[in-house]
């Protein structure tokens, strides 16, 4: 097995429903430490996932919100699995203050802010650029990058200042997760897999199948959401994990959107189902 092989993965119109504010929450206190954890389990959490700072229940519009990233002037952009529509959301209260269509009906399940270039990822691994998304309407052009003839699945999006950041829910024939990245220079893919994620490094029965993924803004490691495995997973650049963390506590539903403000802090968006889909920051505490 190769060193790239051995990286694993554990891993907001409609008004908002109940939540909690960043005022009236309580304070993000740091738990006493653990006892040692075995190799690969996760580790102590930079956030308390037990205790957000707020938490805001999603309209019905957003049941199946998929993913989410941070817009320029610090609101959040949503999308959702069925309809080709850009969610504008408040971090704040969490509701919808714009919707913005730029396409037809379809299984979108990324969205990603590089600069001033918007976009969006379908599941069959075609990356659309919107333009005029901060409008009434958007256009969307489209970069086919042939992943869904990988049997990829893809689900995640995220940017590491330079590409696009795809990554697969999908395992490959040796039972590992691929992340690819897409060239924003050439607008297309590169042929191989920058990230090779192998499911029986952290412990769990469960596939990883990751749903999302982000670039923290401070320790600039890759940040895998696995909504089977109810974790996050950090990797270095190199693709070795650096943390893996418990997203139990938080008691999401189906959680498949992550996005980090400048700060750290965590944005999760969770489906619905039985309940709302929400939305959930959590602040980001680091040990000293």
């Amino acid at each position: 097995m190769t060193a790239l092989h051995a990286a694993c993965l554990a891993l907001a119109l409609s008004a908002c429903g109940s939540e909690v504010s960043a005022d009236s929450a309580p304070p993000a206190t740091r738990p006493a430490p653990a006892e040692a954890a075995p190799p690969g389990a996760p580790s102590a959490s930079p956030y308390r996932f037990d205790r957000p700072v707020a938490r805001f229940e999603l309209p019905d519009e957003l049941v199946e919100i998929s993913a989410l990233t941070v817009l320029d002037d610090g609101s959040l952009g949503a999308v959702q699995d069925e309809d080709g529509d850009l969610y504008v959301l408040s971090p704040e209260t969490g509701r919808v203050t714009a919707v913005v269509p730029f396409g037809p009906p379809g299984d979108y399940e990324g969205i990603e802010l590089v600069g001033d270039r918007l976009f969006v990822l379908r599941a069959d691994g075609a990356v659309l650029e919107l333009d005029g998304w901060d409008g009434d309407e958007a256009r969307a052009t489209t970069y086919e990058t042939g992943l869904g003839a990988k049997a990829c699945d893809a689900e995640g999006l995220g940017t590491d200042g330079e590409r696009l950041l795809i990554a697969c829910k999908k395992e490959d024939d040796d039972g590992f997760n691929r992340v690819y990245a897409f060239d924003l220079d050439a607008n297309a893919l590169l042929s191989e897999p920058v990230l090779v994620l192998d499911r029986d490094a952290v412990p769990g029965e469960k596939k990883l199948r990751p749903s999302a993924l982000a670039v923290h803004p401070l320790t600039g490691h890759t940040v895998v959401l696995s909504s089977k495995r109810e974790a996050l997973v950090s990797l270095d650049a190199d693709g070795a994990v650096v943390d893996a963390w418990d997203l139990g506590p938080a008691a999401f539903e189906q959680p498949e959107g992550l996005a980090f403000l400048p700060n750290g802090d965590a944005f999760v968006s969770s489906e619905g189902g039985d309940g709302p889909a929400v939305l959930v920051r959590f602040a980001y505490e680091p040990a000293p």
